[in-house]
């Protein structure tokens, strides 16, 4: 019996690659994507413990370092270390205009401490008595800096010269993004460290800080926030601001999302797959089955018994399983070595590896003979219910007559002869073409969600960061400014137009329900910032209370009218109460917007802004003077141009989506292929006297191929259709796994993807039917009608 299994192994050869390769992308996905999620994780873990990775951060104006002793009485909190961190502008001379940064404080001597630096190039601060600094490496490598060079800081209303002696990462940074931005920028945004002495002197903090960073106590599992709400109530007098936990730390967001929604996908989309290529064996199996009608009655009659044989047929299943598993070790382990250099441009591992688990691909090849025996099993059954003396005989005709459609005369009458061949084949073998609408579909919704995500983020970026907000360069100050300072921009060079923005950090609270944001103030008519309801209408800003965000306002359990408690977080800090006058929709964030001038006179504040948006010249002469302006006010803390952040978004995720789109096209066109070939050759194989016939009558090979042909395009093209509303089920749960509150990602479609899904299906289909035409151009007639049905 092995060696017959050996035997049908190799004639079958033709029809089984194609069942192979389907299996093989379903079960090398599932190797490839589990691998990079065990990777990341991993990768993740060893940085985090190398680097001492905090469990919280607490933000302060300026707490004398005596009152926050206070914190060591807490229970829960294990450890902390208080530290100085401060927006910085960077002036570096080959670039035109200036950059933003974070400096943040280290020990003088180097000693183990949370949120840990690792050195990459360069050396630790010495006691030259030189400023010095050690910078992120990856803002270093992107602008050209190395140890042993000079870089100029703006801090503190100072342009300060610094040494600096070596390049680290931290991960406290893995996903290191500016202000604003969804997308790394290492050429315009870095981390600066410094020697806790220096930044002492520079802003004035002996004896000082402005942040707390420190563990919790093992095993204090949820009551995590209950302790930050503590230290919260401790630390008010000592000008507290804000505490987050490690969860809502952004960069920790933003690795633990994408790591969890790897995890998600490494299930869904090999599920997809293995399904298609279990159904796909289905058909061919149930086919030898058949075939092997009087071969499996010979064996029954000289005393094989039905077990054996039902084992031989799932051995069969099992083989392909093992060969397709083997081989999607390979394709697994080169698709977690794509991915992960495709993250490492995303995140700042040290030491991203590509480490090979033996149990992921163990369980990739169990995947993989599991649903081949099951693809399997419908065929083995099939020759247990035959006695030995039936089965001996040739396997009756299939039952003819006209099928349904034949019963409208009003269409049938039209068809063409080849059509009518066409249809009745189709109907009369249900399970395969249902099975064969089956793959063409899951292939189709495979391309319809992957094209549809890519048209959601540029979607995205165009309604959020083009249509909602205008501005070219948006402006944060250190302190609150004045009008003047409002009319002082304005006749900067270059600059059309000048939006003053206050920006008020707060808590909003609505009975039992808080959540951490911010009001925008901006003025009633802005020009640069456009709030926009459900339908894209522009909501003007009323003169009193709130525009909110939706989702926020859901959170808070708020409508139109309700009014919401805000708890300040500088300046004042007496709770307000305000009206929701008005609710919003966007794709970013939780926005709230109010008119600028209502929100300062409810704070028993003037005029004040706290930043400002400008729309400028874009000539480069014009752009060039307005930044060298820029460099030399003091007041500023950052400056961030909304054109570099829309070209870098765009060139990263476009880029990284372009690589994406070109796996999924391989992946779907790799089932639109299979199913094609194994029906093709199937259908072929049970009719091999009708067409050998035919060619007898006369019909040259090609018009015999086009009877095919006509079948495989019909199935597909249905299977494209159908996999429409698959797409768009998948797009949903694609879009569901991003954290709503960060991105809301529209489901929205566009021309240019069903005419990408149809293309794409008949390229595949005529690609795999070239393979059928040539089997047939190969037939024999002589042969073909000797052939025992």
């Amino acid at each position: 019996m092995n060696r017959k299994l050996l035997r049908d192994l190799i004639a079958a050869r033709g029809l089984l690659i194609a069942i192979i390769s389907i299996m093989m992308l379903g079960t090398g996905l599932l190797v490839g994507m589990q691998s990079t999620f065990t990777n990341m994780q991993a990768a993740k873990d060893r940085y985090y413990r190398q680097c001492r990775m905090a469990d919280f951060w607490i933000d302060l104006k300026k707490a004398p370092l005596a009152e926050l002793e206070v914190l060591q009485d807490i229970p829960g909190i294990r450890n902390w270390r208080d530290r100085i961190q401060f927006p910085v502008t960077v002036d570096i001379e080959q670039r035109i205009r200036p950059l933003n940064g974070t400096v943040i404080s280290l020990p003088d001597q180097r000693q183990p401490v949370t949120n840990d630096i690792v050195l990459i190039r360069g050396d630790y601060f010495s006691d030259r008595g030189e400023p010095e600094v050690i910078v992120n490496d990856k803002f270093a490598e992107a602008n050209r800096l190395h140890p042993g060079q000079k870089i100029h800081l703006l801090l503190n209303n100072r342009r300060e010269e610094f040494l600096i002696v070596g390049t680290a990462i931290s991960a406290e940074f893995t996903y290191l993004i500016g202000p604003g931005s969804l997308t790394p920028d290492p050429e315009n945004f870095g981390v600066f460290y410094l020697p806790r002495r220096q930044m002492e002197e520079l802003f004035d903090f002996e004896g000082a800080a402005n942040q707390v960073v420190g563990h919790f106590t093992p095993g204090i599992g949820n009551d995590r926030q209950a302790v930050l709400d503590l230290a919260e109530r401790r630390l008010e007098s000592s000008g507290f601001i804000s505490a987050t936990l490690l969860k809502d730390f952004t960069s920790n967001y933003f690795v633990s999302n994408e790591i969890d929604q790897l995890s998600n996908m490494a299930t869904v989309l090999p599920g997809m797959f293995l399904a298609v290529a279990a159904a796909i064996l289905n058909v061919l199996m149930t086919r030898l089955a058949r075939q092997q009608r009087t071969t499996i009655g010979t064996l029954k009659a000289i005393g094989y018994s039905d077990a054996t044989i039902f084992w031989h047929f799932l051995k069969f299943g099992a083989v392909v399983g093992l060969i397709a598993g083997m081989l999607a070790s390979g394709i697994g382990t080169l698709l977690t070595w794509m991915m992960l250099a495709q993250y490492q441009q995303f995140f700042q591992f040290p030491d991203l590896r590509n480490g090979f688990f033996l149990q992921t691909h163990l369980i990739g090849w169990s995947v993989s003979i599991v649903c081949a025996v099951l693809g399997s099993l419908y065929g083995a059954r099939q020759m247990l219910l035959l006695q030995p003396a039936e089965a001996m005989r040739p396997e009756p005709p299939a039952k003819g007559g006209r099928v349904l459609v034949e019963r409208i005369t009003l269409i049938w009458n039209q068809l063409s002869p080849g059509w009518r061949v066409t249809i009745r084949s189709m109907i009369r073998q249900r399970s395969r073409t249902t099975i064969a609408l089956f793959a063409g579909t899951v292939g189709a919704g495979i391309l319809v969600s992957g094209l549809m995500m890519m048209e959601a983020t540029e979607y995205f970026i165009r309604d959020e960061f083009e249509r909602r907000n205008r501005s070219d360069i948006e402006l944060t100050f250190k302190d609150a400014l004045d009008r003047q300072a409002w009319y002082d921009l304005s006749h900067l060079p270059g600059v059309d137009l000048v939006e003053p923005q206050f920006n008020l950090a707060c808590d909003f609270v609505n009975g039992p329900y808080k959540r951490q944001g911010a009001i925008n103030g901006i003025l009633p008519d802005a020009q640069l910032t456009v709030p926009t309801d459900e339908a894209k209408r522009r909501i003007a800003i009323p003169s009193v209370g709130l525009v909110m965000e939706r989702r926020l306002a859901d959170h808070l359990q708020l409508r139109v009218g309700d009014i919401v408690e805000i708890r300040p977080k500088s300046g004042r800090r007496n709770p307000l109460h305000v009206p929701v006058a008005a609710i919003s929709d966007s794709q970013f964030g939780l926005n709230v917007y109010a008119d600028m001038e209502y929100l300062c006179r409810i704070r028993d504040e003037s005029f004040a802004m706290s930043g400002a948006q400008l729309k400028i010249n874009q000539a480069d002469h014009a752009q060039r003077e307005l930044y060298l302006s820029l460099k030399q006010m003091p007041a500023m803390e950052a400056i961030n141009s909304r054109l570099e952040l829309i070209k870098n978004m765009r060139d990263t995720i476009i880029e990284n989506q372009n690589i994406s789109i070109g796996i999924i096209v391989v992946f779907a066109g790799t089932i639109f292929f299979g199913n094609v070939l194994n029906a093709s050759l199937v259908n072929l194989s049970e009719r091999q006297r009708e067409v050998a016939t035919m060619g007898a009558m006369g019909y040259t090979r090609w018009e015999i191929g086009l009877l095919f042909l006509r079948e495989s395009l019909v199935i597909n093209t249905i299977g494209a259709v159908l996999g429409i509303p698959v797409g768009y089920f998948l797009i949903h749960l694609m879009v569901q796994m991003v954290d709503q509150d960060l991105i809301r990602f529209p489901v929205v479609t566009a021309s240019w993807i069903w005419i990408s899904v149809f293309a794409t299906a008949l390229s595949f289909t005529l690609l795999a039917h070239a393979v059928v035409q040539w089997q047939i151009y190969r037939m024999n007639w002589l042969d073909s009608l000797k052939v025992r049905e």
